[in-house]
C-alpha cells in the first residue's frame, strides 16, 4: 500500500489494466508506459499510476497524497501530475467544487481522454463514464461558439448521487 511507505515503487509492480474500455487494455508496467512515453520511471511516478490504475476512478492531488506516507515532496507530486497529463497518460476532469481530479489516461498516449463523467453531488466521488463520449470538436463549434475562439477540448459533467450515498 502507498500508505506504508515507499516500498511500493518498486519497478516489478503488476501491470496496469485501464479501467476504462475507451482506452486499450495495456498489460505493461508502469514502468514500460512511462518509457514507452519517453518518461524516467522515477519512483513518484511508478507510484502515481499505480495508486490511479487500483483505484479506478479518478483522484484529486490532496487524495493521490493521502495514499502516501508522510515526507513526500507535494511539488513534486503536482510536477508529476502535469507532466503524466501532458504526456496523456493521466486525464484529469474538474467537479463543480473546481478541484482538479486524476484517472489513468491512455497508456500509449496517443489520443485524449475524452469521455463524460459522473460526479455526485454528496461527496463528490467523479467516475469515468467511458461508454459515453463527448461531442467531437466540429460538433462543439457548430453548436455557437464565436468566431475566434479555439476550442481545444469538451467535456461532458453528469451529476446525480452514487450508489454510496444513495443508501
Amino acid at each position: 500500500m502507498p500508505g506504508e511507505g515507499r516500498a511500493l515503487s518498486s519497478f516489478r509492480t503488476p501491470p496496469i489494466k485501464c479501467y476504462n474500455p475507451c482506452v486499450d487494455k495495456t498489460e505493461q508496467t508502469p514502468a514500460d508506459v512511462l518509457h514507452g512515453a519517453g518518461l524516467r520511471r522515477t519512483p513518484m511516478r511508478v507510484d502515481v499510476m499505480n495508486i490511479l490504475a487500483r483505484e479506478g476512478q479518478p483522484l484529486s492531488a490532496s487524495q493521490i497524497l493521502e495514499r502516501f506516507a508522510d515526507g513526500i515532496d507535494k511539488v513534486t507530486l503536482y510536477r508529476t501530475l502535469n507532466t503524466l497529463t501532458q504526456k496523456k497518460l493521466l486525464h484529469r476532469v474538474r467537479g463543480d467544487d473546481q478541484i482538479w481530479r486524476y484517472g489513468m489516461g491512455n497508456p500509449k498516449g496517443t489520443a485524449r481522454h475524452e469521455h463524460a463523467h459522473f460526479v455526485c453531488d454528496e461527496c463528490g466521488t467523479v467516475e469515468c463514464l467511458s461508454d459515453n463520449p463527448v461531442p467531437e470538436k466540429k460538433v462543439v463549434k457548430k453548436s455557437g461558439v464565436r468566431p475566434g475562439y479555439r476550442v481545444e477540448y469538451s467535456e461532458v459533467l453528469v451529476h446525480g448521487t452514487c450508489p454510496d450515498c444513495s443508501r
